[in-house]
């Protein structure tokens, strides 16, 4: 019997373990702490280095947060302690393809038939890294762009970049590049970026020579030695030059959406053109009685839109006196480069070019003009490209044409926007605006509100670009 007694017992026991067993694994109790309000992570963060000075091994201990990195062969055997499985290097021609590839042994060898280990890709969280042969691009019938556009095509990353020792001075190899779906070329000291996927522009910005391409060239900067960070998050893919952790001394922006609608085999036989670029000079304003807005008569001071067109499709007149209206007076408004605002975040306050101060009203109102030489009829698309924080409303000539984050209806400079986090480069498509442009002088304005009296943050820079079929240049 008592042994029956046991038996019972540590069954009962071992079952009600088993009990408490499941029920813990079925209420997923986690194991390990979460805030669910916690920042994304970025998908990835790759240095690069495009000129040193010092040790490069310091650099990568200084840089703890930064996994991989990349730099040419010549400035790697200049840094024996540098030679390690974290940096990838870039062909250059100052060795042998013999002894480039003995010196390497974790670079990927044969990734291309016949090139060695001179030429290869990796994946770095959401972008496929090249590593290209700059001496034989310039070779008749060199596989490596073919080689890019079946990779590309095959591992469908948000983002594509390519590293070269030297410029190939090729228009086709710039065009095959683009079509291949590269978006970023490192050369040295100079970037070269696919000007459609750029929605920051860093401050020295110029044309590359080639089409679409334009070059961001970091040997301009003041501040040496520096690295090259790259950051990506969701979307948007950040370059930013540091000379050391954390200190930003120019940085540049791509957004994969930027390029959603555009076929890159062949740019839909279309240019983007750009009206007002980011980063432009615009007048500005603070909320107060001196900034009128008038509501014409038959117009609903609470609809969608109020200024709108009418049954004729004439466009409705607003008074001289009124901010948004083409004749407007503006010269006496301050004046400043976007980004404009003021905000309590340390990472966007680098980012603002233009401090507002802020006042007892929670708007600020911008404009500018900018002039087209083409007949808006020849014109086939009208895009919005737009940073802000919190609310804002856009006017093209007078006539409302795009609003987020605020209600309907006209506003006041007390008139408070939906809270709402700072959106960089938001893409609108206006195209059933198109008929708002006139050949010549065009004006754009923008009212940009808080979401409190109190807010800290108010930010704001505006693109406007068209699509053509060629008549209009930059």
């Amino acid at each position: 019997m008592a042994s029956l007694y046991k038996f019972k017992l540590s069954l009962s026991i071992f079952m009600l373990i088993g009990v408490l067993f499941c029920s813990f694994y079925w209420t997923r109790v986690p194991l390990e702490g979460s805030k669910s309000s916690a920042a994304a992570a970025a998908s990835f963060r790759f240095g690069y280095f495009s000129q040193q000075e010092g040790e490069i091994g310091d650099w990568v201990k200084k840089f703890r947060d930064v996994t991989y990195f990349a730099a040419s062969n010549q400035l790697l055997q200049q840094h024996p302690e540098a030679q390690s499985f974290r940096l990838y290097p870039i062909y250059d021609g100052s060795a042998t393809e013999k002894s480039f590839n003995q010196s390497y042994p974790h670079v990927p060898t044969e990734t291309l038939s016949g090139y060695g280990k001179s030429v290869y890709s990796i994946t770095q969280g959401t972008a496929r890294l090249f590593f290209l042969n700059a001496d034989r691009l310039q070779a008749a019938g060199d596989g490596q762009l073919e080689w890019i556009r079946k990779t590309i095509n095959g591992n469908k990353q948000t983002f594509a970049l390519a590293w070269l020792s030297e410029d190939p001075k090729l228009s086709e190899v710039w065009t095959a590049l683009r079509q291949a779906g590269i978006s970023a070329v490192f050369i040295g000291s100079s970037v070269y970026v696919l000007d459609l996927a750029v929605s920051q522009e860093p401050s020295e910005y110029q044309s590359a020579g080639y089409e679409h391409w334009k070059i961001w060239d970091l040997s301009e900067l003041e501040e040496k030695p520096l690295i090259t960070v790259l950051e990506a998050h969701g979307n948007a893919l950040t370059m930013m030059a540091e000379n050391e952790p954390g200190k930003v001394l120019d940085q540049l922006e791509l957004n994969a959406d930027n390029l959603a609608s555009w076929d890159l085999t062949t740019l839909r036989e279309k240019q983007d053109i750009s009206l007002v670029g980011i980063q432009s000079l615009w007048h500005y304003h603070l909320g107060d009685d001196s900034i009128q807005s008038t509501i014409p008569e038959g117009v609903d001071p609470v609809g969608e839109g109020p200024i709108i067109e009418t049954s004729h499709t004439e466009p409705v007149a607003l008074p001289s006196s009124d901010w948004r209206s083409p004749e407007y007076d503006d010269s006496g408004w301050k004046t400043g480069r976007s980004p404009l605002g003021y905000t309590s975040s340390k990472e966007l306050q680098t980012y603002v070019q233009t401090k507002l101060e802020p006042g007892s009203s929670p708007t600020y109102y911008f404009r500018r003009t900018f002039d087209l030489s083409s007949d808006p009829k020849e014109l086939s698309g009208l895009f919005l490209h737009i940073a802000y924080e919190d609310g804002y409303v856009v006017y093209l000539n007078g006539q409302e044409v795009s609003r987020d984050a605020i209600i309907s209806g006209v506003l006041t400079d007390s008139s408070l926007a939906f809270p709402n986090e700072f959106t960089s480069y938001r893409r609108v498509d206006l195209k059933t605006h198109l008929n708002k442009l006139v050949k010549g002088t065009n004006v754009i304005a923008v009212e940009v509100h808080r979401g409190h009296p109190g807010a800290p943050n108010l930010l704001f820079d505006l693109g406007l670009s068209v699509d053509s079929n060629g008549e209009e240049r930059r």
